[in-house]
């Protein structure tokens, strides 16, 4: 539901730059009427070749895998820092920092300056990027979306709050998949997932599915060898992502070690009304849960998945689905 009342309210979104979805942040945004200042974030690239040998030296002798990262956050940081410079004191109503570690504290102490109302929020989990612990406490409101954070760190910062991901509210258009038995899954190739990937990927094999499943990765060398999986090396963009999703009837989900919090492929399935396959049992205690459209693996007996790929979807109470809209989360969050 849009909020009319934030028609015309300025409104900053900081955002890392991860596979175009800032796109969909600053699409949406619009739909509220407010001042949107677009940060668009930067790709990072080394300045010169004088950084690039040094990070060279700093990863493969010396074990220091976060020169790159500190370069990467210099190169956000001069850039917002650039952007705002002109913005007088308390002169912008909203300004919402998603991963705030990827920027210096000093430029956060800038945005805190410009800004009536900033929110930080921590879309991966905390301990996945320890930096951020550095960061919580300058926020007036610090969202996390896993509730393992939550209840661990509660006790010692005040400000922090629980919420949930979100699908975005655009695209009302769902693809006719009446008779669609693809089953897909894009993302990062990362070890500890790929035993379940592998695990799922042979079980779905002995049944009468097509597969879409997709890895990034960056070597030469392939880790797996799989028929059905395919690694690509070029980044995806989170629209093309969902174009692909709406023509599934299945999707896969693979939570992190770091976190149990719901990824947003479950919201995404939410939206689109797709069934989904997951590792993640923290799903069970979310009101959308039905078996019959999540089906978790190590958990749920495996002589039910026949019956799992063959049965419809399930609709959901319209209330329960619009709970979970871009819209309404900001509307709980940060207005």
């Amino acid at each position: 539901m849009i909020n009319k009342s934030v028609a015309g309210k300025s409104f900053i979104l900081i955002i890392p730059n991860d596979f175009g979805i800032y796109e969909l942040f600053n699409e949406n945004l619009e739909r509220f009427g407010l001042d949107l200042i677009s940060f668009i974030p930067q790709k990072f690239k080394y300045k010169n070749a004088k950084d690039r040998v040094a990070n060279f030296v700093q990863k493969n002798f010396l074990g220091d895998k976060n020169f790159k990262r500190q370069l990467s956050k210099q190169c956000n940081s001069n850039h917002v820092e650039n952007l705002i410079k002109d913005y007088l004191p308390q002169s912008v109503d909203y300004i919402l920092v998603i991963r705030p570690d990827t920027i210096t504290i000093e430029t956060l102490q800038k945005l805190l300056k410009v800004g009536k109302k900033v929110v930080g929020y921590q879309w991966d989990g905390l301990e996945r990027f320890p930096q951020v612990f550095d960061y919580i406490n300058y926020f007036e409101t610090f969202l996390v979306f896993d509730q393992n954070d939550y209840d661990t760190y509660k006790g010692k910062y005040s400000n922090l709050e629980k919420c949930e991901n979100f699908y975005f509210d655009l695209d009302e258009n769902s693809a006719n998949i009446e008779n669609s038995n693809i089953v897909y899954y894009v993302g990062n190739y990362i070890q500890d997932r790929s035993d379940d990937l592998v695990s799922i990927v042979h079980e779905l094999e002995q049944h009468n599915v097509a597969f879409d499943v997709n890895l990034k990765y960056h070597r030469r060398t392939l880790p797996i060898n799989e028929k059905n999986i395919t690694f690509f090396r070029e980044d995806f963009d989170f629209k093309s992502n969902i174009a692909r999703l709406k023509n599934a009837k299945f999707l896969l989900d693979f939570k992190a070690v770091e976190h149990n919090g719901l990824s947003l492929r479950f919201f995404e399935a939410l939206k689109y009304q797709k069934k989904i396959i997951t590792n993640n049992n923290a799903v069970q205690t979310s009101d959308f849960y039905d078996p019959q459209n999540i089906f978790i693996m190590g958990q749920d007996d495996l002589k039910s998945l026949p019956e799992f790929l063959s049965s419809n979807y399930k609709t959901l109470p319209v209330e329960i689905v619009e709970r979970y809209s871009f819209s309404s989360w900001l509307n709980r969050n940060v207005f």
